[in-house]
């Protein structure tokens, strides 16, 4: 995970790896290779390595991984239907809920649809009140939709 988080994805591929060979039922080490994967344009791969995370564990850190995988694929609707399985089975974990609905306000707004990226940011707050990336997402289709002032404040907030 540290070596990801320093784009050092050839090394995180062989952390996970190392890891999956001590232990091939690792949610976690699947979920750092099919990272590593991903960024290092291996899709195919990837693919494969999210599906064995999801058969492991169908959880809000398999499917969210889905949705990103669908996206880049370039199927939105698959990315939305997975990004809300992911919500769904993050249910008792107040952040985990709010992160998954507010990549899927940010699906919506990519497709521009408005009304449903605020209703997703809405969510966000609801499963936790004053998240950051929510009330940001509501500061951004505020000023999709031309109204500045309350932009402005959402993000200066």
């Amino acid at each position: 995970t540290l070596a990801l988080a320093r784009h050092d994805f050839v090394d995180g591929l062989a952390w996970g790896e190392r890891a999956l060979a001590v232990n091939p039922y690792a949610v976690a080490a699947h979920g750092v290779v099919s990272d590593a994967l991903i960024e290092l344009g291996r899709y195919d791969e990837a693919v494969v390595a999210v599906q064995r995370m999801v058969d492991l564990r169908p959880e809000l850190a398999s499917f969210a991984r889905v949705s990103y995988v669908r996206e880049l694929m370039g199927d939105v609707p698959g990315a939305v239907e997975a990004m809300q399985r992911a919500a769904t089975a993050g249910a008792g974990r107040a952040e985990g809920v709010a992160w998954a609905h507010v990549q899927l306000g940010n699906l919506a707004f990519g497709q521009g649809d408005l009304a449903g990226a605020e209703r997703a940011y809405a969510a966000a707050l609801s499963a936790l009140d004053g998240y950051v990336y929510a009330e940001a997402g509501l500061a951004r289709v505020a000023a999709a939709s031309g109204d500045f002032s309350t932009a402005i404040a959402g993000y200066a907030a």
